[in-house]
């Protein structure tokens, strides 16, 4: 199995005109750990996410070796091996965020384990849910980059 392989809730939010992605990594049955997420909240702080002892008001660090890629049909956050590691329909992208991200280059990256972020939770709730998660040291977060590669044509000369 893939790192991408494990189920997770994604909430897409710009805060005072910043950007910001939460990834709320779900166990597999309720109340059971997915061996799958603790993976990948280990890969992700191997690769330079934080874990947070709290996260309203904290600074956070940047030069993760992680980063997202928007594609026509996905986001992909990947390493810098470009190892898949989370896949998001291109259509579950909050447009305001997309737009945000793609002009700062940016975006914040919370990642957190059981943390029961919910689609329509408010922003305020999605912060007070991250907040919490970090009092047991189940959140992780950097400042990642966000590219859009962009193709063209080629070049001819003659």
């Amino acid at each position: 199995m893939s790192p991408t392989d494990t189920t997770a809730g994604v909430r897409f939010l710009v805060v005072r005109g910043m950007p910001l992605a939460v990834v709320d990594l779900e166990p597999v049955e309720e109340g059971t750990p997915s061996l799958l997420a603790d993976d990948l909240f280990r890969r992700l702080v191997d690769r330079g996410l934080a874990v947070l002892p709290r996260f309203l008001g904290q600074d956070l660090p940047k030069g993760a070796r992680v980063g997202f890629t928007v594609t026509s049909d996905e986001l992909v956050l990947e390493d810098e091996d470009e190892t898949r590691m989370l896949r998001v329909p291109r259509s579950g992208l909050d447009p305001e965020w997309l737009a945000r991200a793609l002009t700062l280059r940016g975006t914040m990256l919370i990642v957190g384990r059981g943390l029961g972020i919910g689609p329509d939770q408010t922003g305020l709730a999605v912060a007070e849910s991250v907040e919490a998660g970090c009092a047991d040291r189940r959140v992780a977060g950097a400042v990642v980059g966000v590219a859009e590669p962009r193709t063209g044509l080629p070049l001819l000369f003659g």
